[in-house]
């Protein structure tokens, strides 16, 4: 089977390790994936392809316009290299609405008739485009022969809005096992570098993301500001609420300390969760956002760190039963599911374990390529 995949998400190293299990599978003849010359994000700024030339996936970087705007960039060639591809099947990774997908069903016709074009979304709050942008989506999903949604409340957020194809709820990206694993060196030396002793029995809470309101982080201040013993509290990211939070923890009283650190390279994420002796996602949901799966989360439990997770959206089913789960908004759950995991290294170590084999049975790269690859056979 010949694959053609085509979204920004693969400008990344990291990101591209999915496409390498992919295209390892003995059914796959060959990949290729198109992806911007360049884009866009608010945090990292100007992001360009990254080309290992041993990769087993042919790389193809295209230059586009309106990089960043991942529903309304095109890419600046009318035939979106399939001519020369000759796929069997067409991966588009930015949603059924996208400006890119119509163009790349449009070369499909036109060069490459009999491949099927598949989808993905994210998008788990219920939407009705205006026209005639609900024209060109309706049109796109009459021209798929199936979808990928990141998580349930997608899948059914499409067949709400009329798509008739197989749909597969897979998450679009899963996680490195290997990089991803518990760590005590590295995280010894983490927890070193914030002048945390060898011998302090405080736990270490961690979180990392963006600093906002709808991740719940003013909830979690509110849990904290009610604990009764000493703590270490590791928040990683930038955001609106880094000067609250830097204010709030400068007033804990002794013994509680909060430990602001800017975003750091993905490839370190992993040595930052080794420090941790609990993970925690508070997320709430809004009327304009829900938490879409909280990749951060399977990250943690691979480095066999227990996790809590608020009950928005997604995360109960990422973490099923191999962590704390607490009503949303919750201050006084949160405090207490976070207060009885420190207290108890038993439980915390059987939840650490119980992560760890949640994500090798469901969450690799391996396993979402499997899967993947057995969805698209069936089209």
């Amino acid at each position: 089977m010949r694959l053609f995949y085509a979204s920004h998400t693969y400008l990344v190293n990291e990101n591209q390790k999915k496409l390498t299990a992919i295209a390892a599978l003995p059914a796959v003849s060959h990949l290729a994936c198109i992806t911007p010359h360049l884009w866009r994000e608010p945090v990292l700024g100007s992001v360009y392809p990254h080309q290992d030339p041993q990769a087993n996936f042919e790389l193809l970087p295209t230059r586009i316009v309106l990089p960043g705007n991942e529903m309304r960039f095109v890419y600046l060639s009318s035939a979106c290299h399939l001519p020369s591809q000759r796929p069997d099947v067409i991966v588009a990774e930015n949603g059924p609405g996208a400006f890119s997908y119509t163009q790349l069903l449009m070369a499909r016709n036109r060069f490459v008739p009999k491949a099927k074009a598949v989808f993905f979304t994210w998008w788990n709050i219920p939407y009705r485009p205006r026209q005639p942008l609900r024209a060109l989506e309706a049109w796109n999903m009459r021209q798929s022969a199936g979808a990928i949604a990141g998580n349930q409340a997608a899948a059914d957020i499409l067949r709400q809005n009329g798509f008739g194809g197989n749909i597969l709820v897979l998450p679009q990206l899963g996680v490195d096992e290997q990089a991803f694993a518990p760590n005590p060196d590295s995280g010894a030396k983490v927890r070193a570098a914030l002048g945390i002793a060898p011998d302090d029995p405080r736990p270490l809470i961690g979180y990392a993301g963006r600093l906002v309101p709808e991740k719940g982080l003013q909830v979690l201040m509110d849990a904290l500001q009610g604990w009764q013993s000493g703590f270490h509290l590791l928040m990683i990211g930038n955001g609106a609420l880094k000067e609250p939070l830097a204010h709030w923890g400068a007033n804990l009283p002794s013994g509680q300390m909060l430990h602001l650190q800017a975003s750091v390279p993905h490839s370190q994420i992993a040595e930052w969760m080794n420090a941790l002796d609990v993970f925690v996602l508070p997320s709430l949901s809004t009327p304009f956002w829900l938490e879409q799966f909280g990749h951060v989360l399977i990250e943690a439990m691979s480095c066999a760190v227990a996790v809590v997770g608020s009950s928005s959206a997604e995360i109960p089913n990422v973490i099923g039963t191999a962590g704390r789960v607490v009503p949303e908004g919750d201050a006084l759950a949160l405090r207490q599911a976070l207060s009885e995991l420190c207290k108890n290294p038993a439980e915390r170590k059987a939840l650490a374990q119980a992560g760890r084999q949640r994500v090798l049975n469901t969450y690799t790269h391996a396993q979402i390529a499997r899967q993947t690859l057995e969805f698209l056979q069936t089209l």
